[in-house]
């Protein structure tokens, strides 16, 4: 004997949704019909180090410290009836900048490393982008030290282990010593945030004494850009006077995959995301 079932079966329709801070209940989903879920973690930004400002339009001195680090990329699949009642979700936050000063470098400060992302803490997380180093010294002679913080990685919530920061350079002695922040690979579902780019030196009337340097991109696959985050190069838009020495910004990632949207998260100085796609199958 053979049945029919006439009508069709109603499905959930996908739904992709940025998480907060909190709690998830896989439940609550699943009673809506969802089965599956993906979900992207991308951890926060790094914040800038503090350079020497002196708030001056004539020839006095403004350096920068170097850029943050991009954050790093997890991505995870998997049944929502596998997860735990209540699972925990941390996303992560961008880097504070670092303390200026007017004249005194060992007044400023590094800037803040960006905070870890995770959906239910050890299933799916990325670490945040390293702060960038603060300008140590007020000379338009000697190096600054303002190197720019490594990427996060996924897979990990210690932060740094990416692509590494720019290098700032002698102004004095060997000014082409300056490198720019490493581009952070993505393998399969694990991807490395950009490193931040190095901070340079000038004065407020426009003379420069060394150039800052570009920010790496993060989850950089040259063959597949979906989730890539850019990251900055100064010197295609350099603008004019203290505007050219600002070093490029490390980049993070996209949540593209789920989203559609080209959004990057967790680049320097900006906030990670966990973001989930629930669907039935």
């Amino acid at each position: 004997m053979r049945f029919e079932l006439s009508g069709s079966i109603s499905r959930a329709e996908p739904h992709a949704e940025n998480l907060k801070t909190g709690n998830f209940i896989p439940s609550d989903w699943m009673d809506l019909g969802y089965t599956n879920f993906d979900v992207i973690c991308i951890g926060g930004g790094g914040g800038r180090g503090g350079g020497i400002d002196t708030q001056n339009t004539g020839t006095l001195i403004r350096n920068y410290g170097g850029e943050g680090g991009g954050g790093g990329y997890h991505r995870v699949q998997g049944l929502l009836s596998e997860l735990p009642s209540t699972v925990p979700v941390v996303v992560g936050t961008l880097g504070a900048a670092g303390a200026d000063h007017v004249s005194n470098p060992a007044l400023t400060t590094d800037g803040g490393n960006g905070g870890a992302s995770s959906f239910n803490t050890n299933l799916c997380m990325a670490s945040g982008g390293m702060g960038g180093k603060r300008a140590q010294t007020a000379s338009t002679t000697a190096a600054t030290l303002a190197d720019g913080g490594a990427g996060g990685i996924g897979n990990r919530t210690a932060v740094g282990g990416g692509g590494l920061g720019g290098h700032c350079g002698d102004p004095d002695d060997d000014p082409s010593t300056s490198t720019d922040g490493e581009d952070g690979p993505i393998i399969d579902d694990i991807g490395h945030g950009g490193g931040g780019g190095a901070g340079g030196i000038a004065t407020y009337a426009g003379t420069s004494y060394l150039e800052a340097t570009a920010g790496g991109r993060g989850s950089y696959n040259p063959d597949d850009l979906l989730v890539a985050g850019d990251g900055e190069d100064p010197q295609e838009d350099p603008g004019t006077g203290i505007d050219a020495i600002k070093p490029g910004r490390g980049g993070g990632a996209t949540a593209s995959p789920l989203t559609g949207l080209p959004y990057n998260y967790g680049r320097a100085g900006v906030a990670g995301a966990v973001v989930i796609y629930l669907s039935s199958k």
